[in-house]
């Protein structure tokens, strides 16, 4: 009974598969019979309980996509182009789907076999998957054939419809690329279940070989052709036509780039040598993964690349090198020309002979000879055929973009423009900026560098100090020393007055004209105060200072007249305590 029941469910695998192979196309159908006597053939189904729930399943399975496909099929026959397109993308598809299904047979049947020996089912399935790939490389012709056609539409069509042609040699192509994955996986189906495979897989390499050598010539002339194009539009950039043109060429070849890829994986799987070919596709398309990494294609790809420029020093070297030394040439003498503005802007711009401070004077011989540099850049660029024109103009919008984004800079610059034209110091001066006291040591139109007495650097941007309050020291030629000098209530103020001008006049950097100032100013808590106030040339402050301080102290104590220091008198009060009395 049980043999019985598995030698009734291999006559209806055998029928149905037959009965979905013939329906691959139409030629296929016509050859085996009318699509009315497949279906009638092919959609019995038994019950679960004989062949088990799973094969039931699969069973139905099958029946129903060949039942749509043959409805399908059949509405194909009346429909307008965009139906067309859109059943035979749903016939496809169920054929696609049939295979799938198909492939689940050897699970089935080893599934079976651990129960018992099923050598009838066996046979049949073998048989069923011997027909399956002639059937599958039969489609193959067919889809091949059809993308040819067509191709040649292509030339003969309009510029507006290439894309549109394009778009259906890809949907085509993909097809073609899923009947050659499927056709590697039957052979593994094959296998799996002890077929031998020796001639098919000889036949899908014979195939494949076909294909990537067609792919890979493909590719090439679709390189030309961009390259043609994009020379075209070069010098017509406004015809879109050929922009059009150069769009389809470059879907084309990512097209056939894609479907190359494709095949090779497949050829790697059966173990073909596909290293000329993986070389040729990472140069196409730049993907490192597509074999980059496997030692062979990455040898190729230097070699290939050895090769290209060789060929181009050959070709283009000995022109390109005069043009080298021309540049050189030009840049050597426009550098020499820069040395003599830079030269003559120094000796004219000369601190004795004008007036500018040292950041203007900086400002000018930089930006001159930096201009004469830059022109004889442009002058060398000119060589190799590049235009000045759009080149300054791109210059023109990258300045803007880098200056938006260097906003805080662009504020130091307009700072030290500021502080260029209104020069409120200079370097060598003593100033106090940006809560900084030192002298300046060297400017420039974004900042400005600051020598500390204690000889620190301090760099501030120029921003910093044009929005504070700035504070020349050295501005002028002669400054008044300020001193405070304080004797005691019971010392005598008029001989103490008299010692302090004397001082004052007998020391050889305090200047007579503005005249010196000595008067008692305050009476303070422990002192009366003098203010002593000589002037002195800028230079000599702190020697004056320095001098003046140290003299007044020693006269005072040759004098016998006191300098205070701040003093208080603490009277202490004690009270007897009340226990104290009682004792």
């Amino acid at each position: 009974m049980c043999a019985r029941r598995y030698y009734f469910l291999a006559i209806l695998i055998m029928i149905m598969v037959v009965a979905t192979i013939c329906d691959f196309n139409k030629s296929a159908i016509a050859q085996k019979g009318t699509e009315a006597e497949v279906q009638k053939s092919g959609l019995k189904e038994l019950p679960p309980e004989m062949v088990g729930e799973q094969a039931n399943e699969l069973l139905h399975s099958i029946n129903d996509a060949i039942a749509s496909r043959l409805r399908y099929e059949e509405e194909l026959k009346g429909a307008s182009k965009e139906d067309r397109q859109v059943l035979q993308l749903q016939i496809n598809r169920m054929g696609e789907q049939i295979i799938n299904d198909i492939h689940l047979l050897p699970d089935i049947l080893l599934k079976l076999e651990k129960k018992g020996s099923q050598a009838k089912l066996r046979k049949e399935v073998e048989r069923v998957f011997g027909e399956v790939s002639p059937r599958l490389w039969h489609h193959i012709e067919q889809l091949n054939k059809e993308i040819d056609r067509i191709r040649a539409k292509r030339s003969e069509a309009k510029p507006e419809e290439r894309a549109v042609i394009e778009a259906e040699i890809g949907r085509y192509t993909l097809l073609l690329d899923k009947d050659y994955k499927l056709s590697f996986d039957h052979i593994q189906k094959m296998e799996q279940i002890g077929m031998g495979t020796q001639e098919t897989r000889a036949r899908l390499t014979e195939l494949l070989n076909r294909r990537v050598d067609k792919l890979s010539g493909r590719l090439e002339l679709s390189l030309v052709r961009i390259d043609d194009l994009e020379k075209q539009l070069k010098t017509t950039p406004e015809d879109p036509d050929l922009t059009i043109r150069l769009i389809a060429s470059k879907t084309n070849l990512a097209n056939n780039a894609a479907s190359l890829k494709a095949s090779l994986d497949l050829m790697d799987k059966l173990k073909l040598d596909t290293d000329d070919y993986r070389t040729q596709l990472v140069s196409v398309t730049r993907d490192i993964s597509s074999g980059l990494l496997d030692t062979s294609v990455a040898i190729g790809m230097v070699g290939q690349t050895f090769k290209k420029i060789k060929a181009w020093f050959a070709h283009s070297g000995p022109k390109y090198l005069v043009k080298l030394f021309i540049i050189i040439g030009i840049l050597v003498i426009f550098r020499f020309i820069t040395r003599i503005v830079r030269a003559g802007l120094e000796k004219v711009l000369d601190p004795s002979k004008v007036n500018l401070s040292e950041l203007a004077r900086r400002t000018i011989i930089s930006w001159s000879s930096n201009l004469v540099m830059f022109f004889g850049i442009m002058v060398a660029l000119s060589q190799f055929g590049i235009s000045l024109g759009p080149l300054l103009a791109g210059l023109g919008v990258a300045g803007f973009i880098v200056g938006f984004a260097l906003q805080d800079t662009l504020g130091n610059f307009a700072a030290g423009m500021m502080i260029l034209i209104y020069r409120p110091y200079d370097v060598g001066d003593l100033v106090d900026v940006g809560g900084v006291f030192g002298t300046v040591e060297k400017m420039n139109v974004v900042s400005t560098s600051l020598l500390t007495v204690d000889n620190q650097l301090f760099v501030l941007p120029n921003s910093k100090i044009w929005g504070d309050v700035i504070k020349n020291v050295t501005a002028q030629d002669i400054r008044r020393v300020d001193m405070v000098f304080g004797i005691s209530y019971s010392d005598d103020i008029p001989k103490s007055e008299s010692i302090l001008e004397e001082i004052l006049k007998s020391h050889e950097l305090v200047l007579d004209s503005p005249e010196p100032v000595v008067r008692l100013h305050t009476l303070g808590a422990s002192s009366v105060d003098f203010v002593v106030r000589p002037w002195a040339k800028a230079d000599d402050y702190w020697d004056v200072y320095w001098d003046v301080t140290r003299t007044v102290k020693m006269r005072f104590d040759e004098e016998g007249i006191s300098i205070p220091f701040p003093q208080q008198d603490v009277h202490l009060y004690r009270e007897k305590s009340l226990t104290s009395e009682t004792e």
